[in-house]
């Protein structure tokens, strides 16, 4: 054989694994939006990356899990599995890498076949089983994510709770079986800028939410499938709604749940106005100032109306309040109540004049929740300076609120 055809050989070898790398250990799986690690004989996660925007950026936001005795994710019948009893091998194509892993020849085992679908566009993974026997998946995930520790104000972020997709929207996690779904529903775990969710999908004709641990944020989904075949979603990745919706546009609803739709979509337009302007000035802390700046034209309208509203008020102020206190000095009583009405009546007046001084700022308030939290959900804040604030995800140290 010619040395150019052995060369050649070599080339197209090389370029069929990347970005794939196997050793005789473990697997090891490098994609623009998450890495995972397998052992070579061992169907389950050893390690698992994801970051934000994206793994080859330089200032990169990532959570790294090693789950080193399955601490954070395991499948209940693999539990006490041999681990020479699989044999894996990496399928590479242009939309994602597959790493395969099929029971050896010879061997008798409920779970036959397992395969992860690793997209190189989005944070979604597809988990598929092939088995003889129900397959229950098991969460820990204060494992992989660790709440928020700020004070003040800004410790409405703290914490990491289990949650659950409904039709009527997102809820506490509850213990609950479900039967031959039609629509799509996620469950998992989410914190306040990551979020880990799994969704069962159509092979899987029934599946219950057990074992519920709100203190270490563990749960179990327990499935069943009449073909044996078992096929998941699942989702690590960053609460930001570009990357929730190149999974599921159902997952943006994680953004502002605690907010009506209406004052939702306000949010979404303050974040799209941010991104827009940070991608010409490259500094978030200028880009949030420019923001307020925007909002203030944005507002002006409003502002005019509520201050020709205070100024009507005070106008009518200044002329009841000499003939209301003569009211008060000549007369008591029932005349007096008379001579009041007879007055506002007069110059036509509400008794509710005063309220109308409040609609004004009234209708600026939902602006300023939006604001708040739009700022407060944004991962892109995070572990950004400006000036003397080291990171514009928390609140500043020297003036807590």
């Amino acid at each position: 054989m010619k040395t150019s055809n052995i060369i050649a050989i070599i080339l197209l070898l090389t370029v069929s694994i990347l970005p794939t790398f196997v050793s005789a250990e473990a697997l090891f799986i490098d994609t623009p939006f998450q890495e995972m690690e397998f052992d070579q004989n061992r169907p389950l996660p050893k390690a698992w990356t994801v970051c934000y925007p994206s793994c080859d950026d330089e200032n990169k936001i990532d959570v790294n899990l090693m789950n080193k005795g399955e601490n954070f994710f395991s499948i209940e019948q693999l539990q006490f599995i041999e681990e020479d009893f699989f044999e894996a091998k990496t399928i590479n194509n242009t939309e994602n890498v597959e790493f395969l892993f099929q029971l050896k020849n010879g061997l008798t085992h409920p779970v036959t076949r397992l395969s992860y679908r690793i997209s190189k566009s989005s944070h979604k993974l597809e988990l598929k089983i092939s088995s003889s026997k129900p397959i229950t998946i098991k969460i820990r995930a204060n494992k992989m994510l660790l709440p928020e520790d700020i004070v003040g104000l800004g410790g409405l972020y703290n914490g990491t709770s289990l949650i659950s997709f409904s039709p009527k929207g997102i809820e506490e996690m509850k213990h609950k079986t479900i039967q031959n779904h039609s629509e799509k529903l996620w469950h998992g775990a989410r914190s306040r800028f990551w979020s880990f969710l799994i969704s069962p999908g159509e092979t899987i004709q029934s599946y219950s939410i057990q074992e519920i641990d709100p203190n270490s944020n563990a749960f179990a989904l327990a499935s069943n499938s009449e073909s044996g075949e078992y096929h998941f979603i699942l989702y690590l990745g960053p609460i930001e709604r570009s990357a929730l919706m190149r999974v599921s546009s159902q997952l943006k609803h994680l953004l502002y749940t605690a907010l009506w739709d209406w004052l939702r979509w306000i949010c979404f337009g303050f974040q799209m106005i941010l991104a827009w302007v940070f991608t010409w000035v490259g500094n978030l802390g200028i880009s949030i100032i420019l923001l307020a700046l925007i909002i203030k034209i944005l507002l002006y309208p409003l502002s005019n109306v509520a201050e020709r509203w205070q100024q009507e008020v005070n106008a009518i102020q200044a002329w009841l309040q000499p003939r209301l206190k003569k009211i008060k000095t000549n007369y008591t009583g029932e005349e007096a109540h008379q001579r009041t009405l007879a007055l506002y009546q007069e110059k036509g007046i509400s008794p509710m004049f005063t309220v109308k001084s409040l609609a004004g700022l009234l209708i600026q308030i939902p602006i300023f929740i939006a604001v708040f939290d739009m700022l407060g959900e944004s991962i892109m804040l995070k572990g950004q300076g400006f000036l003397w604030i080291n990171d514009l995800s928390r609140p500043d140290q020297w003036m807590n609120l």
